[in-house]
C-alpha cells in the first residue's frame, strides 16, 4: 500500500493541507448538497455527508476544516466514480423497496439497505475501473481488491499528507 500513497515531505504537506484547507472558503454548504442530490446520492448518505459539513480540527497549531475538505474530495471522487454513486443510489432502492414487505419489512430494511448500497458502490466501481480500461478480477478476491482499491484511491492524497505530519499529531 505505500506505493499507493502520495508522498512528501512535512513542509509539502503543510502546503498542500494549507491549499486544500484555503479552497473550503469557496465552497457553499448548500451547492455541495444539492450536488450530492443531483447525482442521485441516496438521502441518507447525503445527510451523513452534511453532518461533515461543520467539522474542525487543530492541525499543527492551525484550525483546519477537515470536514469541508473531507465533502470537496468525496465530490470528486463522486464525480470521477459516476457508475459508483448509480450502483450507491439502486443498492439503496433495494432496502428501501424491502422496507415495503408487510410486517418484516420494516426490521430488513435497514440492513439490506446497508447491503445493497455497499454492494451497489462496489459494482459501479467495478465498472467505473472497466471503463478506464483497468483489468478488474471477479469473485470474492474481486470484490475484495475493488474495495481496497475504492478506499486506496479516494484516501490517496489523505494518507501522504497524514503520514508526513504524523511528527506533528504525535508530538
Amino acid at each position: 500500500m505505500a506505493e499507493d500513497v502520495v508522498v512528501m515531505s512535512p513542509t509539502e504537506a503543510q502546503l498542500q493541507l494549507a491549499v486544500l484547507n484555503s479552497q473550503t472558503d469557496s465552497v457553499d454548504r448548500r451547492d455541495m448538497i444539492v450536488r450530492f442530490v443531483n447525482k442521485g446520492l441516496p438521502q441518507e448518505v447525503v445527510v451523513r455527508l452534511d453532518l461533515l459539513w461543520n467539522q474542525t480540527k487543530v492541525i499543527a497549531g492551525e484550525v483546519v476544516q477537515i470536514g469541508k475538505i473531507l465533502l470537496m474530495k468525496i465530490w470528486e471522487f463522486v464525480e470521477a466514480n459516476p457508475n459508483m454513486v448509480l450502483g450507491m443510489a439502486i443498492g439503496a432502492a433495494v432496502g428501501a423497496l424491502v422496507n415495503l414487505i408487510p410486517f418484516i419489512g420494516p426490521f430488513l430494511a435497514p440492513t439490506a439497505m446497508a447491503i445493497g448500497a455497499v454492494f451497489g458502490a462496489w459494482w459501479g466501481f467495478k465498472q467505473d475501473r472497466t471503463d478506464r480500461g483497468e483489468v478488474v478480477k471477479g469473485g470474492p478476491i474481486g470484490a475484495a481488491e475493488g474495495a481496497m482499491a475504492m478506499a486506496q484511491e479516494f484516501f490517496k492524497l489523505f494518507a501522504g499528507i497524514f503520514l508526513a505530519l504524523k511528527d506533528y499529531f504525535l508530538a
